[in-house]
């Protein structure tokens, strides 16, 4: 090896090459070669080109030439500094594998690059050939040359020189596993030494142990009852059982039973099939590699600059906290426990909700807040301590000055003896609030000694849980509605013990994934969905373990990942964090605030778009300034406060634009007046789940507790987590924001535009966000919305957990022909994909229905079972279509008018909703007139209905006072001589229209009136809306003449979104094919989807070569045109579709991700055998056509950048 004076010798030759190189490439761009930049000056170079480099994975334009260039100069400037050296690395790696797929394209350029980065790797080797960095960051990069072998080596040699850090040996199994050889079985077996937990390498090793029958097996499936412990339910819905299977296997093999080898085998497979396309697998699966940006150096070393520090920003504006002036003395409360500010009449006032020993009462200002005086009080437990303001029961009865309805807050109670809720109840009818203590919420849970509690929701079905830590340890309660809660601690966490003896708690999405995480003080709990946690391994080291007193976590350098600040009463540590979305979570670098607070909350107390924060312990409250670029100022204390602090709270107590302090010190409150902070601009935003005047019911908690709000302005870019409260943005001088996302806890983002600053905007959640597909036709001169498809065939679908959906893959939906008309020879329609889900077509056929002028044709477009829904054509008399004689709805209106023609005015047949989808059971009943002589009786209905969804369902499901929607159902009158006319069911489920805008036929059993009384009811808690009822007697005619258009062209491509029209008259979502929104709306799925272009072979036949579109994708269809039709008959056309539809729910079966894909005649979704798939035919499909993955960057930085 050569010492280090002949590696300082080569070192500037290396140097020399890579400033060549990129001067040639970059001759018109950059900084002169040769000039010497200021301290200040290099900081800032190197902050740009950190940014730069950060930004290759995420934005499609930048392919890392930049990056190069910036870091190319760092090095010139300072030879030795491994910031520059080893960021130049890997900039490089990172931009050949950018460029790699494309480089066709740009030979040269490409070829440049990857020169570059190869001298790169030479010399960081030079500078640090220990480490094994330098040897993991070129194995990445011949990864990408797939240059296997060289890889291979290059990974053994990190983990020769590394052996204490198995990453390098873990990326060695990621790149082997699915190979063959000594090579691969010798790596599976090392990585399971070192991982045995890790559900990828668990999946390899069981294997290879059971081909192999190697006995220590017995010690895997031992391991693999633990591992696989999160799974359990998931696994019994395919009625396996590893509790007890798993140990029968291990007996088996110990007692030398040579046929259970193969039982082994063909069961783990089983599991497997079922885990991998959970979300929990592939959080396992980033864990087997460390992305290049992790590796990257922030910092210039200590005393790099001298004496001069240039890694500080301005402190910026003065500002000071001192006890508000003018106020008149608070009430006389003595010993007060707690304090919290809230909202308590929703009047846009700030109240304080105050716990003394015994008691809990609200305090509110005269809206000058100059004096303030208790209003409302109740008595409560002693042994509480802690108060925690929250809607658990959504009783949304109040309207904003928006029109839209808001709940009011709760108020939890815990401490020693456990929990209580007291309950803010306003009267129906009534203007004064009351204060009530809740019998039936925790009154059996058995609780002790609870010290933390946070409120967030977990499974996303729109209620808030509670995660507690308390005498038993770390708990999880599920919120059920109607003040119910259970302990689900067992079922939810595999390992809730490690967190045992740790009293920090905190709750954010911690890797960008769209669920909840649970922070403790030594590590994360990621949620990996439908109410289950898993133990993140890699958080212990991410979060250095300092098992803190408290912990904070936020945004801290604007980057868009979730930072940790962690109080230890010596100093406050803190993490910043980057990571990839939905993946792997790293350390970008870690500092210290000098404090010796106990607690911490962020807060912008200068509104300079920087969160700053504030910490206190029993004797002082100091405020850690953020001067940008995750550095903080010294901590200054409060003046002033002297005597014990037992808590802060943070708003904007006087609504003039600044964040004040509330604490309790010994035992009373004092106000603090932020005295300076507005002389920046703010920006406020207010939460509102409540969807449309339309339809009140959440599907979100009502204030967006855990939604996260992006915002953009000339400041840059910040991000927050919503906690029910207004969230207070500082924008500096910007007039007002370029953008606001609000990305919503059901996974729904939605923008508001160009906000101005110095104001409080309210942001209403809108509601749909999974259908289906949508078809627009051309219809003369332009596209039009026609209506959804693959309504009858949702996959993932829950009525409850683990309760599925039926799924039908076909159906066939009747085009009027005005509705298709020809041009250039072709009938051409639009499949689009416009919301949260993935759609697959196997096939699509246009259909001609030609048939005589006097006859009606429909289509069975019911959604039901079998025996009412099969295929089927009815060809009506339309001289026997009648209008229903008369049609009362069972709130006593007459409804007969709106139901008598087909004019986009429909019925809302209910007044308030339980949930979407779920109403108050109701009725129309219909009077069908004189039916004596009649034969066959149909009844032609054109309507809508909303659905509820997963998570919705899984909400109910947990409601024991509410049950699922009830399809409509057909009843009949019966005279009775005690109760005179009672009403009999004779139809058990008639169908109903599926999604938007149908017509369903309806068979009337005849035979089952009496007494000459032809009246009938529908009834249904479904959200069914009618536009026409018709009645058809004796109506059936000959049936049409069918001919197939055969399908011209088939082709994908990305469109974006459809404008959307209002709703009108009660009728669905319409949308304008002419205004399109192209950029990303919908956090992408995982998983490929099919590539874009030629598509016909796809769908010209059923042979479950699948067509999957993405949101935002279209497929263009053309159909040649057929022959004119008779003369004296008319044509419309069946368009008749084979495929499946997945919502991108939160709570569907693999919702996350695009496969597993399905396939005709699956017996269940997600399919267990998967035998179909292992041909040559559909792997070549699979290869040739399933290639296009979304890119997760993109939608989290769309804001951002």
């Amino acid at each position: 090896m050569e010492d280090n004076a002949n590696r300082k010798k080569k070192l500037p030759l290396i140097v020399g090459l890579l400033v060549l190189g990129t001067g040639v490439w970059f001759a018109a761009k950059g900084i002169p070669a040769g000039s010497s930049l200021s301290p200040r000056e290099l900081v800032s170079l190197a902050n740009s080109g950190l940014a730069s480099v950060e930004n290759i994975p995420n934005k499609l334009e930048n392919d890392g030439t930049e990056s190069i260039k910036i870091f190319t100069k760092v090095v010139q400037e300072a030879p030795d500094l491994m910031l520059g050296i080893r960021n130049l690395a890997i900039a490089g790696v990172l931009a050949v594998e950018k460029q790699h797929p494309k480089r066709d394209e740009a030979l040269e350029k490409y070829n440049l690059t990857l020169q570059l980065a190869k001298q790169a790797l030479v010399s960081l080797r030079e500078k640090d050939p220990d480490s094994g960095i330098v040897d993991m960051l070129e194995a990445k990069l011949y990864v990408t040359l797939e240059n296997e072998a060289a890889a291979v080596k290059l990974f053994r040699a990190a983990y020769q020189k590394n052996p204490t850090d198995s990453i390098a040996l873990l990326e060695l199994f990621a790149l082997l596993r699915n190979g063959q050889g000594e090579e691969r079985a010798r790596v599976v077996r090392e990585a399971a030494e070192v991982k045995p937990d890790n559900l990828i390498i668990l999946e390899n090793i069981v294997r290879l142990q059971a081909e192999s029958k190697d006995s220590d097996i017995v010690k895997t499936l031992n391991n693999a009852v633990t591992v696989l412990a999160p799974y359990k339910p998931l696994l019994a819905d395919q009625k396996i059982d590893l509790t007890t299977e798993l140990p029968e296997f291990a007996e088996a093999i110990e007692t030398g039973d040579d046929s259970v080898w193969t039982k082994v085998r063909i069961r783990m497979i089983q599991v497997f099939n079922v885990i991998k396309q959970d979300f929990g697998y592939h959080t396992d699966m980033v864990q087997l590699q460390r992305h290049p940006l992790e590796y990257l150096v922030y910092e210039f070393p200590t005393g790099y600059f001298g004496v001069e520090d240039v890694s500080q920003a301005s402190l910026g504006i003065p500002v000071s906290y001192k006890r508000f002036a003018g106020i008149e003395p608070l009430p006389e409360m003595e010993d007060i426990l707690d304090a919290q500010i809230t909202d308590f009449d929703l009047d846009r006032r700030l109240d304080i909700v105050v716990l003394q020993k015994g008691k809990l009462s609200i305090l509110q200002s005269d809206g000058k807040h100059q004096k303030w005086q208790i209003t409302h009080a109740v008595d409560v437990s002693d042994g509480v301590n802690r108060v925690l303001a929250v809607d658990f029961d959504r009783d949304a009865t109040t309207t904003t000055p928006e029109s839209y309805v808001v709940a009011d807050f709760d108020f939890l109670l815990y401490g020693d003896v456990g929990l209580q809720v007291v309950e803010n109840v306003l009267p129906k009818d009534e203007e004064q609030r009351s204060l009530v203590v809740s019998e039936n919420a925790f009154a059996q849970a058995g609780v002790t000694g609870v010290t933390n509690v946070q409120v967030t929701d977990i499974e996303n079905d729109g209620d808030l849980d509670l995660v507690l830590i308390c005498d038993e340890g770390l708990q999880l309660w599920k919120n059920h509605e109607n003040w119910t809660f259970s302990n689900v601690t067992e079922t939810a966490f595999a390992e809730s013990g490690k967190a045992a003896g740790t009293v920090a708690l905190a709750v954010a999405d911690f890797n960008r994934s769209l669920q909840t995480d649970i922070y403790v003080g030594n590590g994360v709990f990621e949620n990996i969905r439908h109410g289950r946690l898993q133990w993140n391994e890699s958080s212990a080291e991410l979060l250095e373990a300092v098992n803190p007193l408290s912990v904070s976590v936020f945004d801290v350098d604007n980057n868009g990942t979730a930072d940790v600040l962690a109080a230890t009463g010596v100093s406050v540590h803190g993490v910043l964090t980057g990571n990839q979305p939905g993946g792997k979570v790293w350390k970008k670098q870690s500092f210290e605030i000098d404090s010796t607070g106990v607690n911490l909350l962020p807060l912008d107390y200068d509104n300079d778009g920087w969160r700053d924060v504030v910490l206190w312990n029993n004797s002082q409250i100091q405020i850690a300034r953020n001067v940008g670029n995750g550095k903080f100022g010294e901590s200054e204390t409060i003046a002033g406060l002297t005597g014990s602090i037992a808590n802060v709270d943070v708003d904007d107590i006087d609504d003039d634009g600044d964040l004040d302090l509330l604490a309790v010190q010994d035992g009373k409150i004092v106000l603090l007046s932020n005295e300076g902070g507005n002389a920046n601009n703010w920006i406020k935003v207010r939460l509102c789940a409540e969807p449309d005047p339309m339809f009140k019911v959440q599907r979100c908690n009502v204030h967006g507790v855990g939604s996260r709000v992006d915002i953009r302005s000339a400041l840059g870019y910040q991000s927050q987590q919503a906690n029910g409260r207004v969230l207070h943005f500082g924008v500096g001088s910007a007039k007002g924001a370029e953008a606001v996302r609000v990305l919503w806890t059901n996974g729904i983002p939605q923008n508001l535009l160009t906000p101005q600053s110095r104001l409080t905007f309210t942001e209403k959640q809108e509601l749909l966000k999974g259908s289906c597909p949508y078809l627009y036709t051309w219809t003369g001169e332009s596209y039009e919305f026609f209506t959804d498809l693959l309504w009858a065939a949702p996959i993932g679908l829950q009525f409850g957990e683990g309760i599925k959906a039926p799924t039908r893959d076909w159906e066939y939906l009747l085009i009027p022909g005005e509705k298709l008309v020809p041009v250039d020879g072709q009938y051409r329609m639009q499949v689009t994909e416009e919301l949260w889900e993935a759609a697959y077509f196997d096939h699509i056929e246009l259909i001609a229905v030609d048939h005589p002028q006097d006859t009606e044709v429909f289509s069975n477009e019911k959604v039901g079972p079998p025996s009412i829904s099969n295929f089927h054509i009815h060809s009506l008399k339309s001289e026997a279509l009648h209008s229903v004689e008369k049609v009362v709805a069972s709130n006593g209106d007459d409804v007969t008018e709106i139901v008598s023609a087909k004019d986009g005015i429909f019925t809302k047949l209910f007044d308030q909703r339980h949930k979407q989808g779920l109403v108050d059971q109701y009725y129309l009943e219909l009077d069908l007139g004189s039916l004596s002589n009649a034969e066959s009786v149909q009844l032609v209905m054109t309507g809508w209905m909303f659905p509820t969804d997963t998570s919705i369902n899984i909400a109910l499901s947990q409601n024991e006072k509410l049950e699922g929607p009830r399809p409509p159902f057909i009843l009949m009158p019966r005279k009775n001589d005690k109760q005179g006319v009672t009403w009999k069911e004779v139809v058990p489920n008639m169908g109903f229209p599926g999604g938007k805008t149908k017509t369903i036929v309806v068979d009337v059993p005849v035979d089952q009136f009496e007494d000459g009384d032809f009246r009938l009811r529908i009834s249904s808690s479904m959200e069914l809306y009618w536009d026409e009822i018709l009645l058809a007697v004796d109506a059936e005619s000959k049936q049409p003449v069918l001919q197939t258009a055969n399908l011209h062209s088939a082709d994908l491509h990305y469109r974006g979104f459809s404008a959307r029209l209002p709703r009108l008259n009660n009728g669905p979502e319409r949308y304008l094919y002419e205004e399109v929104t192209r950029d990303m709306l919908w956090p992408p799925m995982a998983g490929k989807f099919t590539r874009f272009g030629d598509t016909r072979e796809l769908i010209f036949a059923e042979d479950n070569k699948l067509v999957v579109l993405a949101s935002g994708d279209e497929m263009t269809l053309a159909f040649d045109e057929l022959p004119p039709v008779r003369s004296g008959w008319k044509r419309d056309f069946l368009i008749h579709s084979v495929g499946w539809d997945k919502d991108a729910d939160l709570n569907t079966i693999t919702g996350h991700r695009v496969e597993p894909l399905p396939f005709s005649g699956m017996q269940q979704y997600p399919p267990l055998d998967m035998a179909n798939r292992n041909t040559a035919q559909y792997r070549a499909y699979i290869e040739r056509y399933q290639t296009r993955e979304l890119d997760l960057d993109e939608f989290w930085s769309l804001q951002r950048n």
